[in-house]
């Protein structure tokens, strides 16, 4: 009885074994049945009550169903998990995070999600980033928090996932494709202003070192090296970093000099 009355206390439905005692039979079975029932709850099994050998299930929390392990009629005891409820209002998004960019990470950063076959964006927050790497991965496991008021998203969906590490109204992007590493630096090949002034003019790229920020994608940052308007040589440029390296052999880095 004590170990029964342990358990019960620990699944916060308390009961006092003296007052069970006090009562007959079949007053302590259905005080047994009731218990974590409020009293209005109770009654709603009244028209119905069930036979002593069936208890009606509470679960502690809000949600639905998601998983069953029992049918109807099976005996049970109070050992076996039959139900598993969930609360799919909010759902956790489990990121894999290359090493590499894990130092970037900070808890509440906004987290945009698409799942696979959804049309828009899902918006959600990060809110655990865990200390250890995967050894075979190299990834880092993040989770973030997505409202689900709707229910459409489902456990088990892969999608695509952005951490947006900061926002810049006025950034200066230019395709990935354009940024050449020199050795030293990371270097732009810019266009000349006269460039389109007479058929005659000379074709100039003007070798530019570059420091690049956050690379999304096709697209990369540049926060310092390059003004906003300015044209730079994306698909072929590294043609360009070949002639240069061909001109500066034994002259060093020839994106810095």
């Amino acid at each position: 009885m004590l170990s029964a009355q342990q358990t019960l206390a620990n699944l916060g439905l308390p009961a006092s074994l003296d007052a069970l005692e006090a009562l007959g039979e079949p007053e302590r079975l259905e005080r047994v049945a009731r218990l974590g029932f409020a009293d209005a709850e109770w009654q709603r099994f009244a028209p119905a009550r069930p036979p002593a050998t069936l208890l009606p299930l509470r679960s502690p929390g809000d949600g639905v169903i998601v998983a069953r392990q029992v049918v109807a009629g099976e005996l049970v005891d109070t050992s076996r998990v039959l139900f598993q409820v969930a609360d799919i209002r909010r759902m956790w998004l489990m990121l894999n995070v290359p090493i590499e960019e894990a130092p970037r990470l900070v808890l509440g950063q906004r987290v945009r999600y698409r799942p696979e076959g959804f049309a828009g964006w899902l918006e959600g927050s990060l809110a655990w980033i865990s200390t250890t790497a995967d050894p075979q991965t190299r990834m880092v496991l993040a989770r973030a928090e997505l409202p689900n008021p709707e229910g459409r998203v489902r456990n088990g969906t892969f999608g695509k996932a952005e951490i947006i590490l900061r926002e810049e109204a006025e950034a200066v992007v230019v395709p990935a494709q354009a940024i050449q590493w020199e050795g030293c630096c990371h270097v732009v090949f810019v266009r000349d202003r006269g460039f389109f002034d007479a058929p005659e003019a000379p074709k100039v790229f003007h070798v530019r070192p570059v420091r690049v920020g956050v690379r999304n994608g096709p697209l990369a940052e540049v926060v310092a090296g390059l003004l906003p308007g300015e044209v730079v040589a994306a698909q072929g440029s590294e043609v360009l970093r070949g002639e240069l390296l061909k001109n500066a052999l034994g002259e060093g880095c020839a994106g810095c000099q």
